[in-house]
């Protein structure tokens, strides 16, 4: 069959008509819900899990990746009794909704779940999405994801890519899984894990259904658009990464996520570029159901107020939670930018606001002894030329030059003479001057004659 056919068609000519018309006439009846009856786990345990899913998952046409609904003459394979000689209703409320079935009009959704359940379970967009970010240049945006997602009509809302938009890759030889029109039980569930599908609760790590149904891309009463986003996409500087930025990292159906509300506090919390019907102070922009006006707007909704895990132990040490992927530190912090990478939110904050560390004697006095110990931290901001930048000039300690030579030197080395061998080593400057464990002695004329003699050995001391 090359499409889906009705059900009255699907029965025409077979003796499941005559089976019916023989029962005494009796009024069609609610099923009752599914939901209790799980179906391809009760297959599988029933048969050990040696049925092939083609057997009932079968192309549209000849050739093709896109799979119908299954229909009576895949189910009458094995349950030709249940349709001819005594109508079972266990196994008609499987896609109708009422028994006995009436025709097409009472069929369940195919799939089962879609909308409301991820039906792809094995995803990860990490792997997926083009490390170089290109973009598509018939719609500015990044080629990756308009490839796989498209929008409806209206524009609001992006679908969920199908068997035709994996198998472009997936159909190529070598592939894992291997997605055909010569569908095997292993390629399906390379991608498809249906007894979790079907119960949400199989494990309490997976589940996919919640207020925010991440499975169908759409908030509960919240009013969005997609395209009413695009008409501003250079003014604003948007791209599908500027809301969706965790999704690049994500690895698997459990951490996608949709953006929160912060997410958009970041643009729309702004007087000066967003229009006042479109700020977060106009709930009716968005919110559908009936939200009280008269309270006051939730701290979720405005970037002003300071969260309170913001203590000051949190400016000591917040870099594993500014590091997290889904950090919202963008919102308040307008340098910073969204970013999975962590690296890149600490860099751009720190660029422009000095750790506390960093005082007035940090550059004189501290930073060397800091540096010393945990360069790696320096490294964070700091490339190498920006030690040498300053470290290639004559330290103000050694100013007037001629005087710390000649025996100013003597007392700062006692105290700190690391310090010294960050530039100096006892071959190419010392032993100029203390050779013969002593050094030389001006007359005593000079007025460094008294600074002379308190020099020390430093060959000796290096040794």
């Amino acid at each position: 069959m090359s499409r889906l056919l009705s059900i009255p068609a699907l029965l025409a000519g077979s003796s499941f008509i005559t089976a019916l018309q023989a029962q005494t006439p009796v009024a069609p009846v609610a099923a009752k819900p599914a939901a209790e009856f799980f179906i391809h786990t009760f297959h599988k345990d029933k048969l050990g899990g040696t049925l092939e899913c083609s057997l009932c998952h079968v192309p549209v046409k000849e050739g093709s990746v896109t799979l119908k609904r299954p229909g009576h003459d895949q189910c009458m394979a094995c349950h030709s009794d249940d349709f001819n000689t005594n109508l079972k209703q266990k196994v008609c409320e499987q896609c109708h909704t009422s028994f006995p079935p009436t025709g097409g009009d009472d069929l369940v959704a195919f799939p089962r779940y879609k909308g409301s359940r991820a039906i792809l379970f094995a995803f990860s967009h990490k792997q997926h999405v083009d490390p170089k970010a290109r973009l598509d240049p018939k719609t500015g945006f990044r080629a990756d994801c308009t490839f796989c997602h498209k929008f409806d009509v209206k524009g609001q809302f992006a679908s969920f890519p199908a068997h035709e938009q994996c198998a472009t890759c997936h159909a190529k030889p070598g592939m894992k899984p291997q997605l055909n029109a010569e569908l095997t039980t292993e390629g399906c569930r390379g991608c498809h894990t249906p007894e979790e599908i079907e119960n949400p609760t199989f494990t309490e790590a997976r589940r996919f259904t919640g207020a925010h149904q991440t499975s169908s891309g759409k908030y509960v009463n919240i009013a969005f658009s997609h395209v009413a986003h695009f008409k501003v996409k250079d003014q604003f500087d948007l791209h599908c990464t500027t809301c969706h930025y965790a999704i690049p990292a994500s690895t698997s159906i459990n951490n996608l996520t949709l953006p929160k509300m912060l997410d958009c506090v970041q643009c729309h919390d702004s007087a000066r570029a967003i229009k006042a019907d479109f700020r977060m102070s106009n709930c009716k922009t968005c919110h559908m159901d009936n939200v009280s006006l008269s309270s006051a707007v939730p701290n979720s909704h405005a970037k002003n107020v300071k969260p309170d895990f913001h203590t000051e132990a949190f400016r000591q040490h917040h870099a594993e939670d500014a590091s997290a992927a889904n950090a919202k530190c963008f919102v308040c912090h307008q340098n910073v930018q969204p970013s999975v990478a962590a690296k890149t939110q600490c860099d751009s904050c720190h660029q422009v606001m000095l750790p506390a560390s960093h005082t007035s004697r940090w550059k004189d006095d501290l930073h060397g002894k800091y540096a010393a110990l945990d360069r790696t931290t320096c490294a964070t901001c700091h490339t190498a030329a920006y030690c040498s930048d300053c470290h290639n000039e004559l330290p103000r300690s050694h100013n007037p030059l001629p005087l710390f030579k000649a025996g100013g030197h003597a007392f700062p080395a006692k105290l700190d003479l690391r310090s010294c061998l960050t530039c100096h080593t006892f071959q190419n400057t010392c032993s100029e001057c203390h050779v013969n464990k002593i050094a030389t002695n001006p007359p005593a004329k000079e007025p460094v004659a008294v600074m002379a003699k308190a020099t020390i050995d430093l060959q000796a001391f290096f040794r």
